[in-house]
């Protein structure tokens, strides 16, 4: 696997030189010197510490009293999977899906990939069976029933539905910007493209032919502007990104560093660097009006590293503090508790806090 450095386009300083621009970025990934970002602890009291298994998955209930994860189980040349719950109120763990059930939809293993809460009533659990289908379950969580399955084929040549907001997105920049390349365009959003709702889109072209630099279709005001400039040796750098309130939050990859840099008001400003190990993806774990949360993820899914988590309230950006490689992370619906899964010996273990 290519070793990657991923970039950070931000708004605010967080301390240390940096440089500052109203023109494209140019040479970032050798013009760039900033010290590290520095780290914040955010987490206060403990309220479970979870390590009966290999767990991933963690994700909260709508009112943040429960936590739903997943227990990978490998025998040999096989892998299975549970479903757990657990109460945080009465610290409590309990089985969903036990693996005798979930081995049903495997053809060479089960796993998880992916969980959601629709409702305190609804939670949807996405089985992978090891070859191309996908097994959509939907569960009520109190009642501990399965409520329904959906198959469905799952291949990655076939391109995929775009959500909701993709598809307005995509009408919009063809209304604005006609002369703009449609293919693209949808080729970007079907990848790493960076949507901001009735704003925009960031996108990096990645398409023969084109250009490798990063660019905004502002819907505002009505341009297609350059943010950075990338040699041509630097195709799909762009990884995608966060927009909070009017700063935008923007991730490409190169080398073995990590750079970031805030965007604001058509102004772009580097802020520090971390070490990266893989083609970086921003994922967003909470967004309210005073923060957003977001992990970065610079290993792969099923590589050990530590994947960083930032928290950024407008004015300063810090890098989270935690005690061990960390692998994921999810915070409650309403900002009060934040799940740490990190390595521990060959297994992922879950630690629960308060979030201040």
């Amino acid at each position: 696997m290519k070793l990657c450095l991923a970039i950070l386009l931000l708004v605010t300083i967080t301390g240390g030189q940096s440089h500052f621009s109203d023109v494209p970025l140019d040479n970032p990934f050798t013009s760039f010197a900033a010290p590290p970002v520095r780290a914040k602890t955010v987490s206060g009291k403990v309220l479970a510490t979870i390590r009966n298994g290999d767990l991933v998955h963690p994700t909260f209930s709508p009112d943040g009293r429960v936590l739903a994860y997943s227990n990978v189980l490998s025998r040999g040349d096989s892998e299975s999977t549970e479903v757990l719950l657990y109460d945080l109120s009465g610290r409590k763990a309990s089985v969903l899906l036990d693996s005798k059930r979930a081995e049903k939809y495997a053809t060479y293993k089960t796993f998880v990939a992916g969980m959601e809460w629709r409702s305190p009533r609804r939670l949807e659990v996405l089985l992978g069976d090891g070859d191309v289908d996908l097994t959509r379950l939907i569960f009520d969580p109190r009642g501990r029933k399965l409520l329904r399955e959906r198959d469905g084929a799952f291949d990655e040549t076939e391109a995929q539905p775009m959500p909701p907001t993709y598809v307005k997105a995509r009408r919009q920049a063809v209304s604005l910007f006609p002369a703009f390349p449609q293919a693209v365009l949808d080729n970007a959003l079907r990848n790493t493209a960076l949507v901001i709702p009735d704003r925009g889109i960031v996108l990096q072209k990645n398409y023969a032919g084109h250009d490798d630099n990063v660019w905004f279709l502002d819907f505002q005001s009505g341009a297609v502007k350059p943010l950075i400039t990338l040699s041509a040796d630097s195709p799909r750098a762009f990884g995608g990104g966060v927009a909070f309130n009017s700063s935008i939050i923007l991730l490409l990859s190169h080398g073995q560093k990590a750079y970031l840099f805030l965007y604001r008001d058509g102004k772009i400003r580097g802020l520090g660097e971390f070490d990266s190990a893989g083609p970086g993806r921003v994922e967003v774990k909470h967004l309210s009006p005073s923060r957003v949360i977001f992990l970065v993820r610079t290993h792969a899914d099923y590589e050990r590293g530590d994947n960083p988590l930032f928290v950024f309230d407008g004015a300063q950006l810090f890098r989270v503090k935690v005690q061990a490689e960390l692998y994921d992370a999810a915070v409650d619906p309403g900002g009060r508790r934040i799940a740490l899964c990190h390595w521990a010996g060959g297994e992922r273990h879950l630690v629960v806090k308060d979030l201040n």
